[in-house]
């Protein structure tokens, strides 16, 4: 996989995965500071994690998932599942430019036939 859809990848993995722990902490009523002092991490890399701005360590990410049930593994594959699809996204656009070229010799005369006025 090219940097591109390996950064690509990550990035959607990111927004996705902050709004699923965003949604977690809000139908938990959670705070920022409740949920920094029950993970032990900052208050704004949480919030940053949360916008899917920033990633956090493999530790404090499973730590955060794990605290609020979606499974130690879920970034892991949301990852890998975001940088598939952006891999596949850039090798279907090197296929080339999709010009749509119509040859028009071909239904010139078909066209003249039906759009020609009538004989006599």
């Amino acid at each position: 996989m090219s940097d591109d859809s390996d950064s690509l990848g990550l990035r959607a993995a990111l927004s996705i995965f902050g709004d699923m722990v965003q949604r977690r902490r809000q139908a938990s009523r959670w705070s920022f500071l409740e949920l920094s002092e029950k993970t032990g991490i900052e208050i704004a890399a949480l919030s940053d994690l949360e916008q899917g701005r920033e990633a956090l360590s493999e530790a404090a990410i499973e730590r955060v998932s794990e605290f609020l049930g979606l499974g130690p593994d879920v970034f892991s594959k949301l990852l890998r599942n975001e940088r598939i699809k952006a891999a596949n996204r850039a090798a279907a656009s090197n296929d080339g430019p999709r010009e749509i070229v119509v040859d028009i010799a071909r239904y010139r005369e078909s066209w003249q036939e039906t759009t020609s006025q009538p004989k006599d």
